[in-house]
C-alpha cells in the first residue's frame, strides 16, 4: 500500500500498519500474522478499562484479519460476541452500533447461538427508537439475520411501520417481514391486506419491496393467486401506461418478473407485445427490459401467444428480426434469446398453418452464430436449432467430433474441448445417463491414443464437468454418477487421465449417492493407479483412502496394490501409500478426518488429512519432561439440557452457587424486611428498587454477555454467598437435617397476609421437560410487559396447582419453568395441563413460551400473560 494513512481509510493507525504487513508477506507469513493479531487483539478485549472507542477498534481488526485468511484457515472469533453485543446495545452513534456491533454479529454469529437471544432488546429498542437512522439500522439486522427469537418481540412494532411516514423504513419493513417468514411463516398470516396497500405506494422502491412479499403470501396460500394475479396484471398496465423511459424502469422490469410467476392471461402477453415494439427502436439502454419480457413469453403456450399476436396485428419475431445484423453482442444475444422463448412452430415453418417469418440469408446468418467467440451466444443458437430440428445439432456434434469442421482447424485445443461439451450439454439435456456416456466419448477423442500415463489431464473437461455435477438435480447427477462409477468395477473399460481425475472429485463428494458397493469400488480404483502419472495418483491414492471409511474390511487386492506401488513409487506417493495403510485400518481416524474436513470435496479431505498428520507427528515428538502435567481442573456440574446447541467450555459457563450454610433456628433476612404471618412463619419481601442487594440490581444484556465471558457470575455480589439465584424472594428454612426454599409471594402494600404460595405450588410429579416434549403440537408465545414476578402472581391468582423449576436448573438454563398441574387424578390426561417458560428481560418484561393442548385453558393463560 503505496498511500500514506491520511488517504488509506483505515481506521486506526494499528489497522494501516496490520495492512501494511499483511500486503508485502508471502500467504504463509499473513496468515501467521493475522492469527497473532487475532490472539493480541483477545488479550486486549480482556482488559477492565477498555472503552467503547477501542472496543469497535478491536472487533473491525478482527472483522478485516477473518476476511483475509487464505481459504483452509480458520479463525475462532466466538470470544468477541460479547463485546459486540454490548456495542450495539451501548453504542454512542449509529455508525458504532452499526459497523462493529450489528455487523460483526451478523458475520461471526451461527443462526441458532445461544447469544442471539442477548440481541433481542437492543433491537427492539431501536425499532422503538424515533429517529428513522436507528429504526434502519434494526431493519437492515432482521433482513442480514433474521431469527426466530425476535418475532414476539417486534412484530407487532413491525406492523406498525409499514405505514411508516419514512420511504426507507416502509422499505425496509416489507423487505424484514419477507426474510423473518422464512424463520417463521406464521407472522404473515395479518399482513396480506397490507401489503396489497403497498403495491399502490407513490414510491416505486416500496412498491417492488411489497411485490417480493405479495410472492410470499402467494406461494404460503395467504393470498389467493387469482387476487395476486389481478393486482400483478392491473399495475403492469397502468405502470406501462405512463411509458416509463428505460433508464428509470427497474420498476417495471420487477411487474414483467412477477407477472411471469403467474399464469399469463392474452391481455397480459398483449401488453409485454406492447413493450417489446416500443423499446426495440431505443437500442441497447432497452435490452434488459425486451430480455425480460421474453422470459415471461416463454411460460406461454403457443395457443396464448397466437391470440395475441392476432389482437396485436404483429408477431414477436418480426419485432426484433432486425436485431439479427446489429453489431453489439448484447444485441444478437437478445434476439437469439427471443427466438428460444416463442414456440418454432410460430416462426421457423414447421407448421403448415404458419409461415417462416425469417427468409433465407437469416436463417444463414443464425446458422453462423454457432462460431460466435461468445459462448452465451453458441448455447442459446444451439437451443433454438435443437427445438427447430434436433437432427440439425446432432449432425453438426458428428462431424465436430471426429475433427471435420473448421471448428477443430482453426481454434485451439481448449477451445475446441469447450465447444464440444457445450454441444454435449445441449444434446443430452435432463438425461444424466446420455450425458456420462457422452462426456467419455469426448475426452477419449479429445485424449486421443498413448499410455495413460502420458495423457495430459485437459483441465476445462474437469472444470465443465464438475461444474454441470454441481448444477444438476439430485435425480440427474445420481444417474450420471451412477454410469461413471460403474467404469471403474469393469476391467475392460479404459479409463483416462482427465476422466480418472473427474472420477476421484465425484467420488470423494458423491460417494454417497452411489448404487455400487464401496468395497467393488475400491478394488477397481485400486488395481488401476499405478498406470498413471504421479500427479494423479496422488489424487487416486487419497480418493483410495476417502472410499475406504465407507468399507467394512478393506479388500486383501487393494491392499496388495498400494504395497505394489510403494515399492517402487517416490517419496510423496510413497508417504500416501503408508498414509493409506495405516489409515484404513484405523476407522476412528477416518472418521475424525472426515468430521475435520469443511466440505466432503477432494481438496478439503486433503487438508484435513494433511491438519491430521502434522498433530499426529506433533504428539508423537513431545517429551514428557517437557511438558509437564497441567494441574486438574475444578469439577463443574454437568451442563443441563438446552433447546439450544450445548455450549462449549468457552461459553456461558457459570460455576454453582455456593450451598448455603446451615443457620440456627432463629431465622434471619438478610435483607428486605419480613414480618410474621398468622401462623408464625416468616416472610421475606422486596421494596422495588430501594433492594440493595447487588444481584437483585437490573443488569443489561451487554452486561450480562460481558459478566459470562469474563467472570464467575459470583463475583457480581460483594457480600456473602447466597443460595442459588430465583426468580423471587427466597427465604431459607434450614434445620440441622434438612432445607427447604420457599417463594414468597406477599407484598408490603397489603393490609392483610397473602394465602401461602405453599398452598398452589405444588412439587407434583408432571416433570417439565416430559410435560414440554408431551405438548409441542400445541406452542404459543409472546411477550409480556411484565416482570417474571408480576406474571407469577398473576398464575397463582389462576387457583391452579403449579409445578415452578428455578432458573439455573435444567432443561433450558436460563428460563423460569411453570408447569400448570390439572387437577383430576388421571395422570396421563392432558386437560388441564400447560408448561410455561419465562425468559427475563433486563427492562421488567419478559419473552413466554406456552405449550397447552386445553383450549379453554391455554386461552386463559394467554389472557394472563398478556
Amino acid at each position: 500500500m503505496d498511500v500514506p494513512f491520511s488517504s488509506s481509510g483505515a481506521m486506526s493507525k494499528a489497522h494501516y500498519a496490520l495492512v501494511r504487513k499483511i500486503e508485502s508477506a508471502t500467504p504463509q507469513a499473513a496468515d501467521q500474522l493475522l492469527l497473532a493479531e487475532v490472539q493480541s487483539i483477545r488479550h486486549q478485549l480482556g482488559r477492565s478499562t477498555l472503552t467503547l472507542k477501542q472496543s469497535k477498534e478491536c472487533l473491525i481488526l478482527l472483522l478485516y484479519c477473518a476476511m483475509t485468511v487464505n481459504p483452509g484457515v480458520h479463525v475462532d472469533l466466538e470470544f468477541a460476541l460479547p463485546h459486540a453485543i454490548n456495542l450495539a446495545e451501548a453504542g454512542h452513534t449509529v455508525q458504532d452500533k452499526r459497523t462493529a456491533g450489528y455487523l460483526f454479529c451478523a458475520e461471526i454469529m451461527p443462526p441458532e447461538h445461544e447469544l442471539q437471544l442477548m440481541l433481542v432488546n437492543s433491537i427492539r429498542k431501536d425499532l422503538e427508537s424515533p429517529t428513522v437512522p436507528r429504526i434502519c439500522l434494526a431493519l437492515d439486522t432482521l433482513i442480514q439475520s433474521p431469527s426466530k427469537d425476535v418475532i414476539p418481540a417486534i412484530q407487532t412494532r413491525l406492523y406498525d411501520l409499514l405505514s411508516h411516514e419514512s420511504v426507507d423504513i416502509r422499505r425496509r419493513a416489507l423487505l424484514a417481514f419477507n426474510r423473518l417468514a422464512e424463520e417463521d411463516p406464521d407472522i404473515l398470516k395479518d399482513i396480506a391486506s397490507k401489503a396489497r396497500k403497498r403495491v399502490a405506494d407513490p414510491e416505486p422502491v416500496v412498491v417492488m419491496a411489497a411485490l417480493s412479499l405479495c410472492e410470499t403470501l402467494a406461494r404460503a396460500e395467504l393470498l389467493p393467486k387469482d387476487k395476486y394475479h389481478r393486482v400483478i396484471s392491473d399495475l403492469l398496465a397502468a405502470t406501462w401506461s405512463r411509458r416509463p423511459d428505460p433508464a428509470h424502469g427497474r420498476l417495471l422490469v420487477k411487474l414483467i418478473q412477477s407477472v411471469a410467476e403467474t399464469t399469463l392471461s392474452v391481455r397480459d402477453v398483449q401488453v409485454l407485445l406492447d413493450i417489446i415494439r416500443h423499446y426495440v427502436p431505443m437500442g441497447a439502454p432497452a435490452y434488459a427490459i425486451i430480455h425480460q419480457c421474453f422470459s415471461a413469453v416463454s411460460r406461454c403456450s403457443a395457443a396464448v401467444l397466437t391470440q395475441a399476436q392476432a389482437a396485436s396485428k404483429t408477431t414477436f419475431v418480426q419485432e426484433i428480426r432486425h436485431l439479427l445484423t446489429v453489431r453489439d453482442p448484447n444485441g444478437l444475444y437478445v434476439f437469439i434469446h427471443g427466438l428460444a422463448s416463442v414456440d418454432p412452430k410460430l416462426w421457423a415453418g414447421t407448421s403448415p398453418d404458419i409461415p417462416a417469418v425469417l427468409e433465407g440469408w437469416e436463417v444463414e446468418r443464425v446458422m453462423k452464430l454457432l462460431d460466435s467467440e461468445d459462448k452465451s451466444i453458441r448455447k442459446q443458437t444451439l437451443r433454438v436449432l435443437w427445438r427447430v430440428d434436433s437432427s440439425i445439432v446432432e449432425s453438426y456434434y458428428a462431424r465436430a467430433l471426429q475433427g471435420e469442421l473448421p471448428l477443430t482447424s482453426e481454434l485451439g485445443f481448449d477451445e475446441s474441448l469447450s465447444r464440444l461439451l457445450e454441444i454435449v450439454d445441449i444434446i443430452c439435456g435432463e438425461d444424466g445417463e446420455s450425458y456420462a456416456h457422452q462426456l467419455k466419448n469426448v475426452l477419449k477423442a479429445m485424449e486421443g491414443e498413448g499410455p495413460l500415463n502420458k495423457r495430459p489431464v485437459l483441465q476445462d473437461a474437469v472444470e465443465e464437468a464438475l461444474s454441470r455435477m454441481h448444477s444438476g438435480d439430485s435425480s440427474w447427477r445420481t444417474i450420471c454418477i451412477g454410469v461413471l462409477f460403474i467404469t471403474l468395477t469393469d476391467p475392460a473399460s479404459e479409463i483416462g487421465a482427465t476422466l480418472m481425475v473427474i472420477l476421484t472429485a465425484l467420488l470423494c463428494e458423491y460417494l454417497q449417492l452411489t448404487p455400487i458397493s464401496p468395497t467393488d469400488i475400491l478394488r477397481g480404483l485400486s488395481s488401476r493407479v499405478s498406470a498413471y502419472a504421479a500427479s494423479i495418483q496422488d489424487a487416486c491414492l487419497v480418493t483410495v483412502l476417502r472410499v475406504s471409511s465407507e468399507c467394512d474390511v478393506v479388500p486383501a487386492e487393494a491392499i496388495e496394490a498400494v504395497e505394489s506401488l510403494r515399492a517402487h513409487a517416490g517419496r510423496h506417493i510413497k508417504r500416501r501409500c503408508e498414509q493409506f495403510l495405516s489409515l484404513s485400518q484405523s476407522k476412528e481416524s477416518l472418521k475424525r478426518i472426515l468430521a475435520d474436513a469443511n466440505s466432503a470435496s477432494l481438496p478439503d479431505f486433503v487438508v484435513a488429512l494433511e491438519k491430521f498428520e502434522a498433530g499426529r507427528q506433533k504428539s508423537a515428538s513431545r517429551s514428557p519432561s517437557i511438558y509437564p502435567t497441567s494441574p486438574p481442573l475444578k469439577p463443574h456440574s454437568p451442563e443441563p439440557t438446552s433447546s439450544r446447541a450445548s455450549p462449549s467450555p468457552s461459553k456461558l459457563r457459570y460455576a454453582a452457587y455456593e450451598p448455603p450454610r446451615p443457620t440456627h433456628r432463629l431465622r434471619r433476612v438478610s435483607s428486605g424486611s419480613s414480618r410474621h404471618s398468622d401462623d408464625g412463619s416468616t416472610r421475606s419481601f422486596s421494596h422495588g428498587r430501594a433492594y440493595e442487594d447487588p444481584i437483585a440490581l437490573t443488569v443489561t444484556a451487554g452486561d450480562l454477555t460481558l459478566a459470562a465471558q469474563t467472570s464467575d457470575l459470583r463475583s457480581i455480589s460483594s457480600g456473602s454467598p447466597r443460595a442459588k439465584l430465583s426468580p423471587l424472594p427466597v427465604v431459607q428454612i434450614l434445620d440441622e437435617e434438612s432445607s427447604a426454599y420457599l417463594i414468597a409471594l406477599d407484598s408490603p402494600f397489603m393490609s392483610e397476609p397473602a394465602p401461602s404460595i405453599a398452598s398452589t405450588l405444588s412439587i407434583a410429579e408432571h416433570d417439565f421437560e416430559v410435560t414440554w416434549n408431551d405438548l409441542e403440537s400445541s406452542t404459543s408465545r409472546g411477550w409480556c410487559e411484565s416482570s417474571i414476578d408480576a406474571v407469577l402472581r398473576r398464575l397463582q391468582g389462576l387457583q391452579r396447582r403449579l409445578k415452578v423449576t428455578e432458573r439455573d436448573r435444567p432443561p433450558f438454563e436460563g428460563d423460569l419453568k411453570v408447569v400448570v398441574c390439572p387437577d383430576g387424578t388421571n395422570g396421563s390426561s392432558k386437560e388441564g395441563l400447560a408448561a410455561i417458560r419465562l425468559k427475563e428481560s433486563d427492562d421488567d418484561s419478559c419473552l413466554w413460551w406456552l405449550r397447552c393442548e386445553d383450549e379453554e385453558l391455554r386461552n386463559i393463560i394467554k389472557a394472563t400473560l398478556r
